[in-house]
């Protein structure tokens, strides 16, 4: 007996050292692949925004990228096709950081954004240093397989030896550990694929909440995200019915999540007595485990998970390792939304700037041409605006824009588009808008500017001017123009008031 219980403890030794090995390379590994990407999604944000918040990815990424390397060096001391497949990789990752980091340099100093060359030329050593890491990751798997391969051979030996102590359940559970742990192996390799080549944190949410219930059978899962802004948790369920329809977690507060709350693991079952229970999991009825999403010991969110039967602890542990491999990949999507909806807002108004309503100018005039349908452009200019500031401070001035932004976003249609078009001047995009139609809106829009009063400032008033695709104009410069012109023949006429505009040829301009 004694013999059998050592030897069975030396098999396991072999086993359990063969995966450790292989999962320490795998998880550096993954390190190093997530450093570059988070060196590149810096960089590319830097380069389309300007927003130096974009630098402090790419300098963590290149940090964390000198350290995975050599923690990989160090794994992999004296297999030389690993070794110098790694070296490939440092090659190449230094030959595109060197050329990246120049290019930042340059924008910093003047200004220049990086030209097409450079950008394709990037994205070429880009391609080849993930064609190269994704060969290393293949020798890993083969070198993992073989590694496992060989303890398998042991325990063969052991039992073969010990074939009149072991049963033959022994060497069935040895076979079945082989062919989990081969799974698990896979559909970890299939998640982080896929989650690399998302386009979107919605699409790598979805791919997680999918991952998650084909690995718990049965079980719903959600993806809660936490949003500092306003202290509340956003929810994304998966498409199945699942016990988490039934809870009303959709307006949860971040701290009504255990898991965010305590940066850890939370577990519910039915008939749990607790000094503090968890509001959302409290509301399921079966068992709950929460995995938080932790990024650099920040918690981003949750990964929720409800099944009317208990989760195994195989399961949940590779419940943890996705949710571990998904963190950082969620938080740079997130974080790249963030700074590009900062990059095209205006930080006063709240409205879009004048370099996003550019760009929706362009796909609403293009849609009103295809569907045949007007699209009324109305340019608003706030009168004697610089007698406000002159007289009361520009902190009076910035009220007032302020107000503006307000009486707009809460006088427009969903359908309709607004931005604050540069200084005093705002623009609206009303599609589907006729002139009669899209006076009565500048009307209402001037005369609920002059009836606003402000603090120590009193009320302001409003000049308007409007021009119509395809009656005014054929192009959205153009209607731009006309707008601008029946603008200047509102200003010239008295101030707040609104002018419309046609043809000289054919009638005057309208006024209201």
């Amino acid at each position: 007996m004694v013999l059998l219980s050592g030897a069975v403890f030396a098999n396991g030794n072999v086993q359990r050292s063969a995966a450790l090995q292989s999962a320490r390379e795998q998880v550096a590994s993954q390190a190093l692949l997530t450093a570059t990407l988070d060196q590149e999604t810096g960089a590319r944000g830097f380069f389309q925004t300007g927003q130096k918040v974009f630098l402090q990815p790419w300098t963590q990424g290149t940090s964390a990228f000198g350290s995975s390397l050599s923690e990989l060096r160090s794994l992999l001391s004296g297999n030389a096709g690993l070794e110098q497949s790694l070296s490939n990789q440092e090659g190449l990752a230094n030959l595109w950081h060197a050329g990246t980091g120049a290019q930042i340099l340059t924008l910093e100093r003047t200004g220049r954004s990086q030209s097409d060359t450079s950008a394709l030329r990037g994205k070429s050593v880009m391609d080849s240093f993930r064609a190269a890491h994704a060969s290393f990751d293949t020798l890993l798997s083969q070198q993992r397989s073989q590694s496992l391969a060989a303890a398998n051979w042991v325990a063969v030996a052991v039992a073969v030896a010990l074939a009149a102590l072991l049963s033959a359940g022994g060497l069935l559970l040895t076979r079945r550990m082989a062919r989990t742990e081969e799974t698990r192996h896979q559909d970890q390799s299939e998640l982080r694929e896929l989650l690399q080549a998302s386009e979107s944190e919605q699409e790598s949410r979805e791919l997680l909440i999918r991952h998650v219930e084909k690995l718990i059978p049965g079980a719903g899962a959600a993806v809660l995200h936490r949003n500092s802004n306003d202290d509340r948790l956003e929810i994304a369920f998966g498409e199945g019915d699942s016990p988490l329809r039934q809870a009303n977690i959709e307006r949860m507060r971040s701290r009504s999540c255990m898991a965010v709350r305590l940066s850890h693991a939370y577990d519910h079952r039915p008939g749990d007595e607790r000094l503090k229970q968890c509001e959302i999991c409290g509301q399921i009825k079966g068992t709950a485990t929460c995995e938080p999403l932790l990024v650099g010991g920040q918690v981003i969110g949750s990964v929720l998970v409800a099944s009317k039967t208990s989760i195994d602890a195989e399961r949940s542990a590779r419940l943890r390792d996705s949710v571990a491999q998904a963190a950082p990949i969620l938080a740079s999507q997130r974080n790249l939304v963030i700074a590009e909806s900062q990059a095209a807002s205006d930080v006063l108004t709240g409205l879009p700037n004048r370099r996003a309503a550019d760009e929706v100018f362009k796909r609403m005039a293009a849609h009103a041409g295809r569907n045949v349908s007007p699209l009324t452009a109305v340019l608003l200019d706030l009168d004697r605006f610089k007698d406000v500031n002159d007289r009361h401070g520009h902190e009076s001035g910035d009220r007032a824009l302020a107000m503006v932004g307000r009486v707009i976003t809460s006088t427009i249609r969903a359908s309709d588009f607004a931005a604050r078009f540069g200084g005093e001047e705002f623009l609206m995009l009303l599609p589907n808008t006729d002139r009669d139609a899209a006076l009565l809106v500048g009307e209402k829009l001037r005369s609920a500017i002059e009836q606003t009063e402000l603090v120590g400032i009193g009320s302001i008033t409003a000049s308007l001017g409007l021009a119509v695709l395809p009656w005014d104009a054929g192009e959205p410069e153009e209607l731009l123009r006309k707008a601008d012109r029946a603008l200047y023949l509102a200003k010239e006429r008295g101030r707040n008031r609104i002018h419309a505009f046609s043809q000289p040829a054919l009638e005057a301009p309208i006024e209201v």
